[in-house]
């Protein structure tokens, strides 16, 4: 079991070395092909860390916050709770850079740094220190940034870990040039960083590059063009490890401006050809291949009809020869359209047979969906009927009787106090039982009504459901600006209603999340996790309700995928990925 364990781990971080050299594609395609089935718990969080870590190199945000989620929750059930917290400093830098982005990112940052505080390690708190100043590069809150960066500095003072003092410099550097326009201030950690760069036995000459190359930015904008072009040809004769043609492009663009700015439109010009030279060159390696390749085959042919002619004197033969060859050529290729027919209507034979089948099978699972819409259709009716019956006539008539059971209490003021105790007590329960149909009422008929929409039906769900001291429900919404599609909401409100009653009903959990993502107007992402008992999904009874099944199946029918998650006395997490 141990050498099994030491396997996986050893693919993994050959997959994340790849991942940091730029092939983030091959290793989604790697870990695709992996079977994670016999994963620990702990393996299981680190291959969903490397999914996340490359969809966030392909931009895919939306992707990689979802796999970051379930890998920190995979670590959170291994009891691995350091790495389950870095992972929220990777969502925190993700969701700052969206626009609609409310300080979302704030509340990952706060958990992290609450355990980081809770484990009073220097190197953690740095952690934390850097990830928050990083991401405050802003101009609103640049001097909160300044002062993060400072702390870190003292603190790493303490930790002395070479890599976070290079990042703190970059970052500061950027800070300086990019925000508050302090050149000077940025050239100064530019070359810290740099020294540090170089104190290295091996540095990455990506990052030396760069390094570079944000001096002669500050350069540029101190007008001193002369000592940034010198920069940037000492960044151009660096041999990089990746996207070598995108740098060297950018450089020698970078070259045109200060070349342009400095008056030598000479020099200016030449690089300015060489970025597009660089720009253009994949497709002129490509035309140029297949230039040689046309090239090399016209002179064969042509030197090979010269060696013909020289050989043969006799036309007649050469005649008769080329007739025989084009006549075995027409027979050969009659035949060959004979037999491709053949195969050709045999094959079509099998297609219309497997068409066949298809069509009785989608008809089959058709009648399948209707009956579940109609299912689920009735139950919405029946909801309202009820709500509607106990609103409006039970809570009617216990709304009368508790004002007549008044009006006799008053009549009778000259009772004794054990019979006053007997009112007090009846008053109270009617109450209570007219506060309970009203309740029930207003659960019964919490749907997706009117300008609500799916987030405020989900809430006030949710604040119904929760008991204090014994039941949370939170709800994490992202990217859910705007209403859906009534009859999508309206569905999706049923199916999360009845899985938190599922879950209130059969987990025993004392805590459930629900995650509304809608990272694009295309796709939602619903993520409902509780930390209960758990159970087998194969051994799954609907007795009442939607049901698991027929949720499943639901989703497929809207061309959405339906996950469950879950094991024995490690909690459940249902996962709904639908198209919009």
């Amino acid at each position: 079991m141990v050498s099994i364990c030491f396997g996986q781990n050893k693919v993994l971080n050959s997959i994340e070395k790849d991942i940091d050299k730029g092939k983030s594609k091959d290793a989604l395609k790697q870990l695709f092909k992996i079977n994670s089935t016999t994963f620990s718990r702990e393996d299981l969080g680190y291959y969903f860390f490397l999914i996340a870590k490359s969809y966030s190199k392909e931009n895919n945000d939306v992707k990689a916050i979802e796999n970051y989620l379930i890998a920190k929750k995979q670590y959170l059930k291994a009891n691995v709770l350091g790495k389950a917290m870095d992972i929220n400093l990777n969502i925190a830098s993700l969701l700052v850079s969206y626009k609609d982005n409310t300080q979302k990112h704030q509340f990952y940052l706060k958990e992290y740094m609450n355990y980081a505080m809770a484990t009073k390690k220097d190197s953690i708190i740095l952690k934390g220190y850097v990830q928050m100043a990083s991401l405050k590069i802003n101009e609103k809150e640049a001097q909160e940034s300044l002062s993060h960066f400072r702390k870190a500095i003292v603190l790493n003072k303490k930790v002395k870990s070479k890599k976070l003092e290079s990042k703190i410099y970059n970052n500061l550097a950027v800070l300086f040039s990019d925000v508050l326009y302090k050149p000077d201030s940025s050239l100064y950690y530019l070359n810290k960083d740099n020294l540090l760069l170089h104190q290295q036995k091996s540095p990455n000459p990506n990052y030396i590059c760069y390094n570079l190359m944000n001096q002669a930015s500050n350069y540029s904008q101190l007008h001193q063009y002369k000592k940034a072009i010198s920069l940037l040809h000492q960044a151009d004769k660096i041999k990089l490890i990746e996207y070598e043609k995108v740098n060297k492009e950018n450089i020698n663009n970078f070259l045109y401006l200060n070349y342009k700015d400095a008056k030598n439109l000479d020099k200016a010009l030449f690089h300015l050809e060489i970025a597009n030279k660089y720009h253009d060159s994949l497709n002129t390696e490509q035309q140029n291949i297949a230039i040689n390749n046309f090239d090399t085959k016209y002179k064969t042919k042509e030197k090979e009809l010269e060696n013909l002619q020289l050989k043969t004197n006799i036309k007649i033969n050469n005649a008769v020869l080329y007739l025989m060859i084009s006549i075995l050529c027409i027979v050969l290729i009659i035949g060959i359209l004979g037999y491709k027919n053949i195969i050709k209507k045999k094959k079509i034979a099998e297609q219309e047979k497997l068409i066949g089948i298809q069509k009785i099978e989608k008809i089959l699972k058709d009648q399948e969906l209707n009956d579940i819409d109609l299912m689920l259709e009735s139950q919405e009716k029946e909801r309202q009927n009820i709500a509607n019956e106990l609103h409006d006539n039970l809570g009617s008539m216990l709304a009368t009787l508790k004002l007549n059971f008044q009006n006799l209490k008053r009549q009778n003021e000259s009772v004794s106090q054990r019979e006053n105790n007997l009112y007090q007590k009846t008053d109270d329960l009617l109450e209570e039982a007219y506060q309970k149909v009203r309740n029930i009422a207003h659960l019964k008929n919490l749907g997706v009504i009117g300008n609500q929409g799916l987030l405020v039906a989900v809430n006030k769900m949710a604040e119904k459901m929760s008991v204090l001291e014994r039941l949370k429900i939170n709800v994490i919404p992202f990217g859910l600006t705007e209403r859906l599609e009534n009859t999508i909401e309206v569905t999706l409100f049923r199916m999360i209603q009845e899985l938190c009653t599922n879950i209130i009903k059969h987990s025993k959990a004392t805590e459930v999340n629900i995650y509304l993502t809608q990272g694009t107007p295309t796709e939602i992402n619903i993520i409902i996790e509780d930390n209960g008992k758990g159970f087998d999904p194969k051994k799954l009874v609907s007795k009442s309700g939607i049901g698991l099944k027929n949720m499943e199946k639901k989703v497929e029918q809207m061309g959405g995928t339906f996950t469950i998650d879950s094991i024995l006395t490690k909690g459940t997490s249902i996962i709904i990925d639908l198209p919009l």
